[in-house]
């Protein structure tokens, strides 16, 4: 092994080591949550935060495996049957010629209870939609091609869990 390659391998092999470390440490420093202890280890309350943060997002978002009545201010009914958080079928209730389909779902919680969700239709129609699961409320941006242009509706509605 010539001089320059013993050096990489030196220091890959100090940041395994000091990588081990950290990660050995953070459980550890995630447990303890009294004030003193934040105080004393401002490091500690930061990797307990990021881990809290972390567990928050592997959570399942309240919309999975629900199945929700949409209703828009402009008389659009739809269902929305999540199978998990990344699938869902939708289907036209109300307001526009029968419709329905599955896809897959892009989704992030925006804020505790609000979620922000986007999709693709297997016509190239975009939809995003925000749930608020704090007040039932719901807003979509639809966006589609008719008569060669493109179209956008903004629509604001409120939903409820089927049961």
């Amino acid at each position: 092994m010539n001089r320059k390659h013993r050096r990489l391998a030196l220091g890959l092999g100090a940041t395994a080591a000091l990588s081990t470390a950290l990660l050995a440490l953070t459980p550890v420093m995630a447990q303890a949550d009294t004030p003193a202890h934040t105080e004393r280890f401002p490091a500690a309350a930061a990797a307990s935060a990021a881990l809290q943060t972390a567990a928050s997002q592997d959570a399942e978002p309240e919309f999975a495996d629900e199945t929700l009545r949409i209703s828009y201010d402009n008389g659009y009914k739809f269902e929305l049957r999540f199978e998990g958080a990344d699938t869902a079928h939708w289907k036209v209730v109300a307001g526009q010629d029968p419709a329905e389909g599955t896809v897959k779902v892009e989704h992030r919680e925006e804020s505790e209870g609000v979620y922000r969700l986007k999709w693709t239709e297997a016509d190239g129609t975009t939809v995003e939609q925000v749930q608020n699961w704090n007040d039932d409320t719901v807003t979509a941006v639809i966006e589609f091609e008719q008569d060669g242009a493109k179209q956008r509706m903004d629509l604001k509605g409120t939903f409820d869990v089927a049961c």
